[in-house]
């Protein structure tokens, strides 16, 4: 393992998500066999809706992160890593129902979500339900770091969401508990993704503090490209339900910069429009696009992202070390769709 000092190298060129999970085809289907497994685990009622939830998943971030951290390059799978991704998976897919019946969200991954299609009692349920199995799955480990490590990550995500909760309509949110929230319910998972890729890929644990600092500060990025897209995102190219987080009064970072960029007076209309609920996505895009606001968002997005490339520095000759950074290469694309 090398030391250095040296500044972050310049981005590498961005890759699409196809090039980055390439590499790891082996793992993610063998991670989509074991989660058709686990529908069988649950009771007969309850499968179609574990199915529908399976079946209209994302990019699988967080699973790339454990095999990315785990084991680079085309190795076979590790029955292990395997596991851990199907449980920071679960964890996830849970979030997002639970969020979406939070936000009244009718739309992700341009299908219908599980609140939509099956009412929101059921699909509170449900999100409990993927929490549980989990949380059963990591139990099966013969150690129990593990789900030491699941549990307490799915109690700070869960945690981050019900400060976030109470804090809407708040218009007094600091930038201070806008980066408490955004840490607790998105770059926590991220974290323990690749800490639990390091530890069970059994890498140093040096090497293993920096994957879970880089997964952490990748998660705090990638919280502020989505929460950017709320506003000067599309529907149809998003493929989910946006403004959500205006309509139910949260103040994320673009809002917050805006606020703090007005003279006083026009800060606080923006905020008596917001508690009345007229402001409107579309409006707010064009007055902050013509402010600049979205290129201060940029600058902070960007800082995440280096300071996430940062940590793995001293770990450039470590397979993980060196692969881990395609997928922070994608991520700084990603914005660029929006601001540049």
């Amino acid at each position: 393992m090398s030391i250095s000092g040296e500044a972050p190298a310049a981005p590498r060129l961005a890759e699409g998500i196809d090039a980055i999970t390439r590499p790891l085809a082996a793992h993610f289907e063998a991670l989509e066999t074991f989660l058709e497994a686990q529908v069988e685990a649950f009771e007969p009622e309850v499968r179609p809706l574990v199915r529908y939830t399976f079946g209209h998943s994302g990019k699988k971030i967080r699973p790339i992160l454990v095999f990315y951290a785990g084991q680079a390059g085309n190795s076979a799978p590790d029955e292990g890593l395997v596991r851990a991704a199907a449980i920071v998976e679960l964890v996830h897919l849970a979030t997002l129902v639970h969020d979406d019946i939070l936000d009244g969200a009718d739309t992700r991954h341009r299908v219908e979500t599980a609140v939509a299609r099956y009412g929101p009692h059921a699909a509170v349920l449900l999100g409990d339900a993927l929490f549980a199995h989990a949380l059963k799955l990591a139990a099966d480990f013969p150690d129990v770091t593990v789900c030491r490590l699941v549990s307490r990550a799915t109690r700070q995500v869960c945690s981050g969401e019900i400060a976030q909760t109470f804090a809407r309509k708040r218009l007094d949110i600091s930038m201070e508990d806008y980066f408490r929230f955004i840490d607790l319910k998105t770059a926590e998972l991220f974290a323990v993704s690749a800490r639990l890729g390091a530890m069970l890929g059994g890498w140093p644990p040096a090497f293993c503090d920096a994957a879970e600092v880089f997964a952490r500060r990748l998660g705090a990025a990638y919280q502020i490209y989505d929460d950017l897209t709320d506003f000067a995102g599309r529907e149809e190219r998003a493929g989910k339900t946006l403004g959500t987080d205006l309509q139910s009064g949260k103040l994320t970072l673009p809002l917050l910069l805006h606020l703090d960029s007005l003279p006083a007076a026009e800060a606080e209309r923006l905020r008596a429009e917001i508690a009345a609920g007229h402001a409107t996505p579309e409006s707010l895009d064009t007055e902050m696009r013509g402010a600049g606001v979205y290129g201060w968002v940029r600058d902070r997005f960007f800082a995440e992202v280096d300071a996430a490339e940062t940590a793995l520095l001293p770990y450039a000759d470590l397979p993980p070390g060196a692969e881990l950074p395609r997928l922070s290469g994608f991520i700084r694309q990603a914005i660029r769709r929006h601001v540049e």
